[in-house]
């Protein structure tokens, strides 16, 4: 893995024959009790070392651009205007990496929720990526889907996707369920796993895996998907990259203790 460049709002790095681009859709910051261990959200005591804006938990929000001679997945589209306003960054930063929206000819998302599906329509109600002749979404979330009246436009495009689909070729989904029922992680060229809402909070949930976050749909799962899969990025070596990760949102996981620790890659070319 190298970094071929890097700027405000994205990073991309070269793998074999693929290519990942971070794009920024922005970051807000959710209520420090979000974060919930088995009684309950955290004490103050159990919060030491969050990272914390003005008392609440720093939550980046961030796509994925995979790019290949086959084509050009997008990996979750950010927010849009549909959540906090200072989200919906998406357009911004494909701009400023030199990627137009008609460059993209697939998208994937890792689930449905709000800050992944919102940016496939753009503020006019029409499609945001008009050339992406297939949207991926996990058979367990197309319900949830076609109930989103915004999404009208793009339902012609659906396809359904389920473990071990590949949505461009070098690009394998992988069931990581229980932040909602279908999540799915990507693994790109057997080196990255592009991981969704895997971890929230990085500077707690690294450090303990057990810990879950308030929007999880089944706490349970979603503990149990989120320690096998760091179990096996650290066997396997792969670099991890996550929706919610702190800058530039991909690097590589260690264990520490009875936990694990993130270090990203650096912005350096």
């Amino acid at each position: 893995m190298r970094v071929l460049r890097a700027g405000r709002l994205f990073l991309t790095v070269e793998l074999e024959e693929l290519t990942v681009t971070m794009l920024s859709d922005g970051e807000t910051a959710m209520p420090p009790t979000h974060l919930r261990g088995p009684e309950g959200p955290l004490s103050d005591a159990e919060l030491v070392g969050a990272d914390l804006v003005e008392g609440r938990l720093r939550l980046p929000v961030r796509a994925f651009l995979v790019q290949g001679a086959a084509g050009c997945l997008l990996i979750d589209t950010g927010a849009a205007e549909a959540w906090h306003p200072v989200l919906g960054r998406l357009s911004e930063a494909m701009t400023e990496a030199g990627i137009g929206a008609q460059a993209v000819t697939a998208v994937a998302l890792t689930h449905t929720h709000v800050d992944h599906l919102s940016g496939l329509v753009d503020a006019d109600g029409g499609l945001a990526f008009p050339n992406a002749a297939r949207v991926h979404v996990a058979t367990e979330e197309l319900m949830a889907f076609r109930a989103e009246p915004r999404m009208i436009p793009v339902l012609p495009r659906l396809v359904p996707l389920e473990q071990g689909d590949g949505p461009l070729p070098g690009v394998v989904a992988i069931n990581a369920p229980g932040h909602s029922p279908g999540h799915m992680a990507f693994l790109v060229e057997g080196r990255m796993l592009i991981w969704g809402d895997l971890i929230h909070h990085a500077a707690v949930q690294f450090a303990r895996p057990e810990v879950t976050w308030a929007f999880d749909e089944d706490s349970d799962l979603a503990r149990a998907s989120r320690l096998a899969l760091m179990a096996q990025a650290v066997e396997a070596g792969w670099l991890v990259a996550g929706a919610h990760l702190p800058d530039p949102g991909i690097g590589w996981i260690e264990r520490m203790g009875p936990g694990y620790a993130f270090r990203p890659v650096t912005r350096g070319v």
